[in-house]
């Protein structure tokens, strides 16, 4: 609908005046000879809007004889004010909607962003800790490898002491016959043998167990650092999943907020609708006017 301007009020107040004055209905002539505008397209408008009311006005009084004429303009003027006002609330409501998606949309895009940032930070994070396990078990089966080549090590001393135990048996069987002559040169040297045989033993004995001890102690210690890593990425995971649930409710209020602006239009829709109606009918109405003032 064309805004009401200056001319257009004054043009459809004077065109009460022209009817009560010349007992005709309003031309753009007399209208615009009171008025003193030359715009007649605005003029125009005011008259058919003029004729519009007066029809609608005298058909109320048609078919309300009993109703006062001043009781009906009052009721068609309330009845204009809430149609405004209706008018006007459903607008400002789809502003405020418009306005609410706007803000919702800002945040989801947001949200959508703290995600994809959070994934990829998570999955930096899970790299990294992916190749520090891997280092860690670089780590382990060198550990493993170096506590093989103790283990070779220690078989090979084991075969070195067996063969130096041969040896000295074949020294004892070689040295029987000597045995009397050479008795104190034989027992200081086996004397010598047993000691030194001990402590190699002993020292070989030591440091298998501290091979041992230490590779028990590191195993342990990258299994614990293991465990804090999966803890780590499986707290990631959730809350990556938190995340998703939180954007998932969002979409589901947008989705609520959009099929309540749609049934908010259809309403309008309807109303629209039913104003063409009554428009149709009113220019009916001024059609059947315009037959019965047509001379005979």
């Amino acid at each position: 609908m064309p805004p009401r301007t200056d001319t257009y009020e004054r043009a459809y107040a004077c065109c009460d005046q022209v009817l009560f004055e010349d007992g005709k209905f309003p031309t753009i002539d007399a209208i615009r000879e009171r008025i003193q505008v030359n715009s007649p397209a605005v003029i125009t408008r005011a008259i058919k809007d003029w004729t519009l009311h007066f029809v609608d006005r005298h058909r109320e009084k048609l078919e309300r004889p009993a109703i006062p004429p001043l009781l009906l303009d009052s009721a068609e003027s309330l009845w204009r004010l809430a149609l405004d006002e209706a008018n006007r609330a459903l607008q400002e409501r789809e502003m405020a909607l418009a306005e609410k998606e706007r803000g919702w949309q800002a945040e989801l895009e947001q949200l959508r962003n703290t995600l994809d940032t959070q994934t990829r930070e998570a999955r930096h994070e899970a790299e990294r800790l992916e190749r520090e396990l891997q280092q860690k078990q670089s780590t382990l089966d060198e550990l493993g490898n170096r506590l093989s080549t103790t283990t070779e090590t220690l078989a090979v001393r084991e075969r070195e002491l067996a063969e130096m135990r041969q040896a000295a048996s074949r020294a004892e069987g070689s040295l029987a016959e000597a045995r009397a002559a050479q008795e104190a040169q034989a027992k200081a040297w086996t004397e010598r043998f047993d000691s030194d045989h001990a402590w190699h033993l002993k020292r070989i004995e030591e440091e298998k167990t501290l091979a041992r001890v230490r590779a028990d102690q590191e195993i342990a210690d990258k299994s614990a650092a293991l465990a804090t890593a999966r803890g780590e990425i499986e707290a990631l995971r959730r809350r990556l999943t938190d995340s998703q649930d939180q954007v998932r409710a969002l979409i589901e209020r947008q989705g609520a907020q959009e099929r309540e602006l749609e049934g908010l239009r259809s309403q309008l829709a309807a109303a629209e609708k039913a104003l063409v109606v009554e428009r149709e009918k009113n220019r009916k109405v001024t059609a059947i006017v315009r037959r019965q003032r047509r001379p005979v």
